[in-house]
């Protein structure tokens, strides 16, 4: 529901977007879950970049060394981010204090857009921070096993592609989120339609021939966006890198219209 946003009685402070941006921050870097979730994003791209490192100074010599072993880890630390993106919606309706966010700023396309802001910044620095420890810790054990790393156009469009795919996923989940609520619920959906599905479809094909499921499994959000992250290193796409990306980006401007619709559209 909508109201008239008034300059608060005394104050002679109105709400604005970057008002509006400043609290959502202040509201999730004081979030004990927040920097939980920062720190688990980086340790498991940088632990699985780690042990790949490792595997290969130990096995043949045919082994990718360059961006893939780096970003390896890169869906395990796509689940952490969303549920990061998630959590800034489905945690203000756990805790109440969604009621709190609407009586200070009311007019919901702004708040919407505060939380989005903050998703994307706080996924993207998340992101580029897990790339890099990934590249600190990952580079020196394969130099030290003698295994000559290079970076071809390939390899800089994935490590590029990892960290814009990463970000797009934490506004994938904040989509569910504002549609959905319920943060058990918003993390069940994201899990089965990025991670259940594909390996569904997958199944269902393998097991009927069907050549059709393989043309539907492309287009699925996962194995889409994650083409700008693997191209044909360790990938599950079948789509050019920038044309996944693109379809993975058009679901997720979906759910954010479709979210941003609904919550605006709701008496909470």
């Amino acid at each position: 529901m909508s109201a008239t946003t008034a300059t608060r009685f005394g104050s002679g402070i109105r709400p604005t977007l970057a008002r509006g941006i400043r609290s959502e921050w202040i509201k999730l870097r004081s979030l004990r879950s927040t920097v939980w979730i920062a720190a688990a994003t980086v340790l498991v791209m940088a632990a699985f970049a780690a042990l790949f490192a490792w595997a290969i100074t130990v096995i043949p010599d045919e082994a990718p060394a360059g961006a893939a072993v780096l970003v390896v880890g890169y869906p395990i630390a796509q689940l952490v981010i969303g549920v990061l993106g998630t959590l800034v919606i489905t945690g203000e309706y756990a805790t109440g204090g969604i009621r709190s966010t609407l009586a200070a700023e009311p007019r919901r396309m702004l708040v919407v857009a505060g939380k989005a802001i903050v998703v994307l910044l706080s996924s993207f620095a998340v992101s580029l921070v897990a790339l890099g420890v990934s590249a600190a810790v990952a580079l020196p054990i394969l130099n030290a096993g003698g295994v000559e790393t290079t970076f071809g156009a390939d390899d800089l469009r994935a490590l590029v592609g990892v960290v814009l795919y990463l970000t797009l996923s934490g506004w994938f989940a904040f989509g569910i989120g504002l549609l959905v609520k319920h943060t058990a619920a918003a993390i069940t959906a994201l899990v089965g339609v990025l991670f259940i599905l594909p390996i569904v479809v997958q199944i269902i094909s393998a097991t009927t021939g069907a050549e059709w499921l393989w043309d539907v499994y492309q287009y699925l959000p996962a194995p889409a966006g994650s083409a700008v992250v693997s191209g044909d290193v360790i990938g599950m796409g079948g789509l050019e890198p920038w044309t996944g990306f693109a379809v993975f980006g058009g679901y997720t401007a979906a759910l954010l219209a479709a979210g941003t619709f609904v919550f605006s559209r709701r008496d909470d």
